[in-house]
């Protein structure tokens, strides 16, 4: 009967783990929607910028806070995955829906500026639930050091 538990609370676990990733892909299409509505090229997902990303929102979920602060700066935690990288942006956000994120960030001008921005080309997006029910989003954008895309 142990086992029959055990298994049970693993299926779980993976379907919330589905549920989450796809919820991190939805993110990425809707930004690209943004993006592609303004004649600018998509981002290129980049797996390492989502374990980033997955990483500072458990963070946030740990803390119970939703800052930049959290832990170490951005810049660190980008460069020790992608150390060819030159520039760097973040936006996080505490939210019940990956929609209504996105529709908050892209009212305030920093956050839209990032999400917007040509000259980033990569993109991570981290989700976690929280024990209160709220999704904890990290978004990492980054580009790569050498040819800037022209706009």
């Amino acid at each position: 009967m142990l086992l029959l538990v055990i298994g049970l609370g693993l299926v779980a676990l993976g379907a919330q783990s589905d549920d989450i990733a796809r919820l991190e892909r939805r993110m990425v299409e809707l930004i690209n929607v943004e993006r592609n509505a303004r004649a600018i090229p998509p981002f290129a997902p980049n797996p390492k910028l989502t374990e980033v990303a997955r990483r500072y929102s458990q963070r946030m979920v740990e803390t119970g806070r939703v800052n930049h602060d959290v832990d170490r700066p951005m810049e660190d935690r980008i460069q020790e995955v992608l150390p060819d990288t030159c520039m760097f942006g973040e936006n996080v956000s505490k939210h019940t829906s990956v929609d209504y994120s996105l529709a908050d960030l892209m009212t305030s001008e920093g956050h839209r500026r990032n999400v917007l921005n040509p000259d980033y080309t990569t993109i991570g997006i981290g989700i976690v639930r929280g024990e209160d029910g709220f999704l904890y989003i990290t978004q990492e954008f980054a580009r790569p050091c050498g040819p800037r895309r022209r706009r």
